[in-house]
């Protein structure tokens, strides 16, 4: 065998040897010798008990429903108004949140069976789903009522009152006042009359 044959063959082995070992884990939390290592791992347990998380599914089901029908009520003010652009607009916006409300109902569903399996798992994916379509559901709700010009925290219109402090001058300075004139003679400006 030629030199670079056994070069060739001691590289490959050296980089097979390299490439085969093992990793070893990093630390999990900042060490004194290296404050900067993070432990990147997500936590997949939950911390509801399954009594929380049932009740807590139930809650957003209730508010998915309120949203619904909130949406279905904009509509109905879209329509008297005659305007197709707007209708059209919480139209698509009640469609998607009718079939969100159905996976949230079918996720329910999946989640009560888990439960009575026991298996904690399916419990918390099919929890995480029924939170993601409650989001989704909450943000649809607010696009249509944006589609009509009007918001979710809409309480009344708006009363402004205004107080005017007495030491303010009553004229308004960016207005000047009348000129007045002035009717005296200016004084000669030579001495010929």
């Amino acid at each position: 065998m030629n030199k670079l044959s056994k070069l060739i063959l001691a590289t490959l082995l050296a980089s097979t040897t390299a490439v085969a070992q093992p990793s070893t884990p990093g630390p999990t939390a900042p060490s004194a010798d290296n404050p900067r290592e993070v432990d990147l791992a997500v936590g997949q347990k939950p911390t509801l008990t399954v009594e929380e998380m049932i009740s807590q599914a139930k809650e957003y089901q209730q508010g998915m429903g309120q949203v619904l029908k909130r949406i279905q009520a904009v509509q109905e003010t879209a329509r008297k108004q005659k305007d197709i652009i707007k209708l059209n607009c919480v139209q698509d916006k009640l469609v998607q949140t009718k079939v969100n409300v159905s996976i949230a109902d079918q996720a329910m569903t999946s989640l009560q069976e888990n439960v009575a399996r026991s298996d904690e798992g399916g419990r918390a994916h099919e929890f995480t789903r029924l939170t993601i379509i409650n989001q989704k559901v909450t943000v649809l709700g607010a696009e249509a009522e944006n589609c009509v010009g009007e918001d979710l925290s809409f309480v009344g219109a708006t009363r402004i009152d205004v107080d005017i402090d007495p030491n303010i001058p009553s004229d308004d300075p960016t207005q000047p006042g009348i000129p007045t004139t002035d009717i005296t003679r200016p004084a000669a400006a030579s001495t010929y009359q």
